[in-house]
């Protein structure tokens, strides 16, 4: 059996220890499933928003090493320019991915991918914004802006008949944010709930202002995207008041048994606390041992127990499909945000093709870069 895994890594400013945490994920999973002998062959794709690139880095290893599989971390729109290689090569590819892409073109029988599911999870926030047929006022990062979780909002809110009443989206330099223009929107408006769609700094940049606003800025409940709830960004931010939802993948206080073994895994191996990147490291390991096992065509329609719950890879995307986690998110003992637990939202297979298969009339814009890899 080929004991080699090739591996293409992101780098990230805001998440330095990206890369690494993927890799202490992968690791962990690997010894845990008793799969020690491989050896890894890795290689940074940077952002990896060049085509060329990635495509290089995955060559180069291909050739160089007689791999078993290629793990890259990857949203559908830079992965897919990767499939032609993986049929050429008849070499299974892995893509992790936060899910705030949709699928653009059709399954390839080599390639499969582990998502966190980002836009299916704010279509959830937005559906849960629109009931009772609410004004619903979106607030985007100029970030989040350039992926596809607004997208989901929208369709879900118009779906659970709702409207959307304005649109606020901030700036990028930390010199320049303000929420002055949400703080307008929010008089000429009149919203009834708020469907925020932020992450890394500019989440920690949104919290403070709405802190320093005052409780007219957080007067109305917030529906927030998945990454907005990121545990260790959380963290840096100052809770503002108000309401906030928060629908995540995962939580680090799940309670089940591969949660145990996992975060035990990575505080022996790596010696700091689990986070989403880890995560999806982990989950790779577990794909690679039914790999080993069972052969690339296994994989599709394959169910898997994760920290996060049960986890499929649906037969007809290649793409996976897991719980959902609901919560509030609330101030620690410090003042801080934390995440509180409240409800778990089953994802369905139906569910899972309508926010993830891009429709005849999508058009592909926005940012190139991975998400995250700012």
């Amino acid at each position: 059996m080929n004991k080699t895994i090739g591996i293409l890594l992101p780098r990230s400013g805001e998440y330095p220890a990206m890369g690494f945490d993927i890799l202490a994920g992968l690791k962990a999973g690997l010894a845990a499933a008793g799969l020690n002998a491989y050896n890894l062959e890795t290689a940074n794709i940077g952002f990896g928003e060049d085509p060329a690139v990635n495509y290089a880095c995955a060559e180069k290893i291909l050739l160089q090493h007689d791999v078993q599989a290629i793990i890259c971390y990857s949203n559908f729109f830079n992965a897919e320019p990767l499939y032609a290689l993986a049929t050429a090569t008849g070499k299974p590819f892995i893509f992790l991915d936060a899910g705030m892409q949709l699928m653009t073109a059709p399954k390839n029988d080599y390639c499969f991918h582990i998502s966190l599911q980002g836009v299916h999870a704010c279509s959830i926030a937005g559906a849960r914004a629109a009931t009772g047929n609410r004004r619903v006022l979106m607030a985007t990062s100029f970030y989040d802006g350039g992926y596809r979780g607004p997208w989901g909002y929208h369709v879900s809110i118009e779906e659970a008949g709702g409207s959307i009443c304005g649109n606020y989206v901030s700036t990028y330099k930390k010199a320049d944010f303000t929420i002055q223009p949400y703080m307008e929107l929010l008089q000429q408006t009149s919203p009834e709930g708020i469907a925020a769609c932020f992450s890394s700094y500019l989440a920690e940049l949104f919290f403070d202002a709405l802190k320093q606003a005052g409780e007219k800025a957080t007067s109305i409940p917030f529906y927030c995207s998945p990454f907005m709830a990121e545990e260790a960004l959380l963290g840096k931010c100052t809770f503002p008041g108000g309401t906030f939802h928060a629908f995540v993948p995962w939580y680090s206080s799940i309670e089940n048994e591969q949660q145990q073994a996992f975060a035990a895994a990575i505080k022996n191996g790596a010696d700091k606390n689990p986070n989403l990147f880890s995560l999806l490291g982990w989950e790779a390991a577990t794909v690679l041992q039914q790999l080993n096992q069972e052969g690339r065509a296994s994989l599709s329609g394959f169910s898997y127990q994760s920290p996060r719950g049960a986890v499929t890879i649906h037969a007809d995307t290649n793409h996976t499909y897991a719980p959902v986690y609901y919560g509030m998110i609330v101030p620690d003992q410090h003042g801080k945000c934390s995440w509180q637990y409240h409800e778990t939202i089953p994802i369905d297979s139906t569910m899972h093709l309508r926010y993830l298969i891009a429709g005849e009339d999508h058009m592909i814009t926005g940012w190139k870069n991975n998400y995250f890899c700012i």
